[in-house]
């Protein structure tokens, strides 16, 4: 994500949108050391299982923040960031957890 998105100093969301606005349906929260093709494996099947049009948009931290300014998306308020703006419009959560067990408290 850094090395394209690094030119521009922008989120890779903002780098390929061709709409100012995208919408959020799901709230993607994730492990962040599953590789790239088991999260997006996870994305899909979540998508086929739950019938979900194309129009039907994930939201995920590391693609829909800027990289280069995490603290302009995460700020000093928790319920003003990024994360919570996402969370209250989404329809709901997907959750990928790794594939060693149970969730961790």
């Amino acid at each position: 994500i850094n090395p394209a998105t690094a030119p521009y100093q922008c989120s890779f969301v903002e780098l390929l949108a061709t709409e100012p606005a995208q919408p959020t349906t799901w709230f993607i929260s994730h492990w962040w050391g599953e590789p790239v093709r088991d999260f997006i494996r996870c994305v899909e099947k979540h998508a086929k299982s739950r019938r979900l049009s194309d129009m039907d948009a994930y939201w995920a931290c590391a693609y829909a923040n800027n990289q280069h300014e995490l603290g302009s998306d995460l700020g000093n308020d928790p319920m003003k960031s990024s994360f919570a703006r996402a969370l209250g419009i989404a329809r709901g959560v997907l959750l990928i957890l790794d594939h060693l067990g149970p969730a961790t408290p």
